[in-house]
């Protein structure tokens, strides 16, 4: 039975596979210089790749990335038992604690 299984299972993945690789050999391939200009919105940018990236605005959204998993993980443990409202009051205790951590550091300051 596993040998079945195992034989199947390689069989879809190379036939999957080789049928990639003979549409990509075998596909029309038209070549434009057009594609490889930047085009937005139907102007052409004139703002070169390496731009001013701020480290605040990134802190911030993996900040508001965290707390947007953490109310998701609240709403999940207050519906439960005894064990998960203590659990709750843990986690929330350690957002509480975190987001005072970040705010004595000064990351939640955006300096310009």
């Amino acid at each position: 039975m596993f040998f079945i299984m195992f034989v199947v299972f390689f069989f879809s993945f190379f036939l999957g596979f080789f049928m990639y690789l003979f549409s990509f050999f075998l596909s029309y391939k038209y070549y434009s210089f057009s594609k490889l200009d930047s085009y937005e919105c139907g102007f052409d940018s004139f703002v070169f790749f390496n731009f001013f990236f701020s480290i605040t605005f990134f802190m911030i959204i993996i900040i508001f990335i965290v707390f947007e998993l953490e109310i998701i993980f609240f709403i999940i443990l207050v519906r439960g038992d005894f064990f998960c409202l203590f659990s709750f009051f843990i986690i929330f205790l350690y957002v509480l604690l975190s987001f005072y951590m970040e705010w004595w550091f000064n990351k939640l300051v955006w300096k310009v």
